[in-house]
């Protein structure tokens, strides 16, 4: 009865942001800074089950309307599946020590720009190094957050280039480059997605493990329309990283992927396999080493 709540919920919220398009809202933010104005911070229920998960999609720069709705969905019935609490916001005055403090896993979830202010972002990190857990979305390592240098460079690694475009969704075949890591248990050595492919500028360096790349003859990886054309990484899946994991020094996990542009990614058994996968494993930082070597 819960998932069909949440699923009614969702199809609502989704309708309205169809509505709000045809009327002429623009749905493509452009960049910008963290913002000035004074919010409150939102309030998690006080009876938030725990462990909890808080799901983070404020933007600011290109909003994925429907891979946030449908990501927001999944990674809420998948904490349901695992017994977590969960909280969904948009706003970054949740960033605080006493609000981060309810949560034992943060999911950005095609969070774009830099949302968050200089005492947001200590507390963020702060709450990381006590073996916080992060998983990466989408959006979330498309480059948009450059200029906050610990996320792009710690957490992300790798700078997004560009999408191929024309057609921009495209089926294209997975490779499992570590079969062994916790974060592709159960998952096959190969298969089959489609998705909106982003393109790095190059593969995760030596403190970043890469689980999974694309086989570029399986896709198109070119952009006709604008920017790069040639969207090529290499002629082997270990050329094309597509999801990679760390385990940070200071202490936390982050698991980057760039699945997630659309509505049906989210239906995707192996994706709902991966994020499943992704929560449970990065919350156990500080108990063990399985998995960042």
């Amino acid at each position: 009865m819960t998932k069909l709540i949440l699923k009614t919920a969702f199809l609502i919220v989704w309708g309205g942001a169809l509505i709000g398009c045809a009327a002429g809202v623009q749905a493509d933010t452009p960049p910008a800074t963290a913002p000035q104005a004074e919010r409150a911070a939102p309030v998690p229920n006080a009876f938030m089950a725990e462990p909890a998960v808080l799901i983070y999609s404020e933007t600011r720069g290109w909003r994925h309307e429907e891979g946030i709705a449908a990501g927001n969905l999944a990674v809420m019935e998948i904490a349901q599946d695992q017994g977590l609490g969960y909280f969904t916001t948009q706003h970054a005055e949740i960033f605080n020590p006493d609000s981060l403090s309810r949560f034992d896993l943060i999911v950005f979830n095609s969070a774009t720009g830099v949302s968050l202010n200089t005492a947001q972002k200590a507390a963020f990190e702060a709450w990381l190094a006590d073996d916080g857990a992060v998983v990466l979305i989408h959006g979330s390592i498309d480059a948009s957050q450059k200029d906050w240098s610990f996320y792009q460079e710690e957490l992300v690694g790798p700078h997004f280039i560009s999408h191929p475009m024309a057609p921009q969704f495209q089926a294209a075949e997975v490779v499992v480059l570590n079969t062994g890591h916790p974060v592709m248990a159960g998952l096959p050595d190969r298969f089959v997605m489609t998705d909106e492919w982003y393109s790095f500028d190059g593969v995760p360096d030596g403190r970043f493990v890469t689980l999974a790349g694309l086989d570029e003859t399986t896709y198109s990886p070119r952009n006709t329309l604008y920017g790069v054309e040639d969207l090529r990484m290499g002629d082997q899946p270990e050329d094309h990283p597509i999801i990679w994991a760390r385990c940070l020094p200071q202490g936390g996990r982050v698991v980057a992927s760039a699945f997630g542009h659309t509505i049906a990614s989210f239906d995707a058994a192996e994706h709902r396999q991966l994020l499943a996968n992704a929560m449970t494993w990065t919350q156990q930082a500080g108990e063990d080493a399985v998995g960042c070597e």
